[in-house]
């Protein structure tokens, strides 16, 4: 039958180019997040590593894995692995069994429909358990052990492995005891589940650099001679809370002499004319998923030297990125970087176990460092091929003891034929404050 004006539909486009990070907020016009085909997405890749591993059921007790799974958040002080709630998913299982801390199982059965059951954690598990007292620990973990047998029992699985993403062996021994047997692959594999993201779990990523670069304008907008690097902090801070933002340990601000080497932590240092600011927006998250976010900029024109130094950093930045597509390795990212002891010898540079975190990718996602990680040691020997749905920060720095540092982050998205540059504040040149 011939097609007409009157029974054209239009399809939806694989290589669509309208609008990305939608917002923060929901509304009925536009899909934007789709949160319950992102749960439903974590949910299955959680099985099918469960299936893939021969495993009967994990127990997690990592507050990113337990998102990841039962799509539940609670503030960060239970973070990442308090002992005060834990989740249980069985492979047999249409859901999660959450293990509610306290009462806030009371909101949680009411707010997040989609789990399974909804308990109380016999809380007791880590530090919190052994700041009981050597006696009562013991009870609240054999109460702990009970409850997980028992719903093990419950979905038929308590003949089949359990899979731990916390190893404490005194919970290993007790599972033993009762006849669970228990394997420490759980992080690992929740690592390997949590490797590829689907489109929900990057336009949460998107959203989040939006935020970061108004944190980033608000601190350039601030930046003036006397401004301290606390203040700017706070500046930040208040931008990522205004914004629906999560903050876990937040950022860092570092300036003039004291960004080289990057002590990565910020003072009272007041900010003088002609230094250079590097502003770090890390463990700020949308709907938990992280950012790690470098700029640079000075207080007034930056020096010739600081200049210099930038489009050195700059330079090894992009020869990395301008080659990421599937399947390439870290190994011919990290190729296009030098050994940080030809260029570094300035800060004593001897060893490549100096640069940790210098001239470096890692995977970023619900946690600050997932796959892949991308470092001259370990990408030189042990390579990883990037795949479609990889998600990492990539960044370099350099600089000149005594007198400025630069530090340059970008957060990128591997597709099926290249990469999305998830991150887009200025970056061909420092960033000039002028005043």
């Amino acid at each position: 039958m011939k097609e007409t004006s009157m029974s054209f539909e239009y399809p939806i486009i694989d290589t669509y180019y309208g609008r990305k990070a939608y917002g923060t907020q929901v509304c009925d016009f536009e899909e934007r997040i789709n949160v319950e085909r992102m749960r439903n997405y974590r949910l299955k890749r959680t099985k099918d590593q469960l299936i893939k591993n021969n495993l009967g059921a994990i127990l997690s007790f990592n507050e990113w894995n337990m998102r990841y799974i039962t799509g539940t958040w609670v503030p960060s002080w239970t973070t990442p692995s308090s002992g005060l709630r834990y989740a249980l998913l069985p492979v047999t299982a249409k859901n999660a069994i959450l293990y509610e801390q306290g009462d806030i199982g009371y909101h949680t059965k009411n707010i997040a429909p989609w789990l399974e059951k909804v308990k109380v954690a016999m809380t007791g598990f880590g530090n919190i358990g052994v700041v009981m007292g050597p006696n009562y620990n013991i009870v609240q973990r054999n109460k702990l052990i009970q409850q997980i047998v028992d719903d093990l029992k419950a979905y038929g699985v308590d003949k089949e492995t359990l899979a731990l993403d916390v190893w404490d062996p005194t919970v290993v021994a007790a599972f033993e005891k009762a006849g669970i047997k228990v394997s420490p692959i759980g992080s690992l594999m929740m690592l390997q589940a949590r490797k590829i993201k689907n489109q929900d779990e990057i336009e949460c990523l998107r959203a989040c650099c939006a935020i970061g670069e108004k944190m980033f304008d608000a601190c350039k907008q601030a930046i003036r001679p006397g401004i301290k690097e606390n203040e700017l902090m706070g500046i930040a801070h208040k931008v990522a809370y205004d914004e629906g933002a999560e903050v876990y340990a937040g950022m860092l601000v570092t300036s003039g002499g004291f960004g080289w080497p990057n002590s990565r932590y910020a003072t009272d240092r007041m900010v003088r004319p002609g230094e250079t600011v590097y502003i770090d927006i890390y463990n700020t998250a949308f709907l938990g998923y992280k950012i790690c976010y470098y700029r640079t900029f000075s207080c007034g024109p930056a020096t010739q030297e600081a200049k210099d130094d930038y489009a050195e950093a700059l330079g090894w930045l992009y020869d990395a990125i301008n080659i990421i597509k599937p399947g390439v390795t870290t190994k011919e990212l990290v190729e296009k970087w030098p050994p940080g002891p030809s260029v570094w010898g300035d800060i004593l540079t001897k060893y490549e176990d100096q640069t940790a975190a210098n001239n470096w990718g890692h995977g970023i996602g619900l946690a600050l460092y997932e796959y892949p990680i991308v470092w001259r040691p370990a990408s030189l020997e042990d390579p990883l091929t990037l795949e479609p749905g990889m998600t990492f920060a990539i960044e370099t720095q350099h600089g000149r003891p005594g007198k400025h540092g630069v530090r340059i982050e970008e957060m990128v998205a591997v597709t099926e034929t290249g990469f999305e540059m998830l991150s887009k504040y200025p970056v061909a040149g420092i960033t000039e404050c002028l005043f």
